[in-house]
């Protein structure tokens, strides 16, 4: 019944119906991801040489769809790329260049949709357990070389609310444009935000478990550069600040704090201070004799 509703209502399409035990979850979501969950496409004018399909089983019982390129460079690490919400999904990171510009540094990319987005199966809220097996992955199929996270939005919400865990996977973390929780992002749209405050309710620990300042307050010793904007209306200055308070290692944390960037457009919109800072926090910190 809920898989013929599904189909119905067009739930899922873009990423293959959920399996019917997920209906509930992927109903769920609409208020929240709804126009987002379309067919994905490769970008226009990206090329698809040297990139590689595969998919990573995660602990949201997704199977998720990822893209891996390798650096002809001598590899410096890999970086893990979360999207943020949109319709590009992974495609973020190749259509704006970031994907390139880490290939170019030496770092092995992969970027992946989380269940729900692009081509991955829609199944529950466990987007930060997507990140977690996503880096885990990584750090299995590249022994012995750093793994980084480059994050924005969605992707950097996920990606700090997984930060407390004990497996977690990465060695640096960049996160674009995330606030302090949800309610902080959602409280510009009505509906949503009701949803959510409704689920909130209910279910408290469900909204703890994407909280990105309850899971810094147990952070893993991780290093982690927040970029905000003075431009971005969606994820002020001052959110970056609320999560920096909140972290129990302090000392781990830098900022970036750009002047004109939209949303998540930190590479578009001001690419020298931008890639300057990503590239200088993820290489390698050069050891010094005595």
């Amino acid at each position: 019944m809920g898989e013929a509703i599904s189909r119905t209502l067009r739930i899922g399409q873009g990423s293959g119906p959920a399996a019917g035990r997920w209906y509930g979850h992927h109903l769920l979501k609409k208020p929240f991801f709804g126009r987002f969950m379309k067919t994905w496409r490769w970008p226009v004018d990206v090329p698809q040489e040297g990139w590689e399909r595969t998919q990573i089983t995660s602990r949201s019982a997704s199977r998720l769809e990822a893209i891996v390129a390798r650096t002809a460079a001598a590899p410096r690490g890999v970086v893990v790329c979360a999207h943020p919400m949109g319709l590009a999904c992974k495609g973020f990171w190749l259509r704006h260049g970031h994907a390139q510009k880490l290939l170019d540094a030496g770092f092995h990319v992969v970027a992946f949709d989380f269940n729900g987005f692009g081509e991955s199966p829609s199944t529950n809220f466990d987007f930060p357990g997507d990140v977690l097996s996503v880096g885990l992955w990584a750090r299995s199929n590249f022994p012995g070389l750093p793994v980084h996270a480059l994050t924005a939005s969605f992707g950097a919400i996920n990606t700090l609310s997984a930060i407390s865990e004990a497996d977690f996977p990465f060695d640096k973390v960049v996160a674009e444009g995330c606030p302090p929780t949800l309610p902080d992002f959602w409280k510009a749209y009505p509906f949503a935000h009701a949803v959510l405050m409704m689920g909130r309710r209910v279910n408290p620990e469900s909204e703890l478990h994407l909280r990105p300042v309850h899971h810094l307050a147990r952070m893993q010793p991780v290093d982690l550069l927040l970029i905000h904007s003075q431009a971005d209306r969606w994820t002020p200055v001052h959110f970056g600040d609320a999560l920096q308070q909140a972290a129990s290692r302090p000392e781990r944390i830098q900022r970036l704090v750009l002047e004109h960037a939209d949303h998540t457009h930190g590479m578009r919109d001001e690419p020298e201070r931008y890639w300057n800072a990503v590239i200088q926090f993820f290489n390698p910190t050069p050891t010094t004799g005595s």
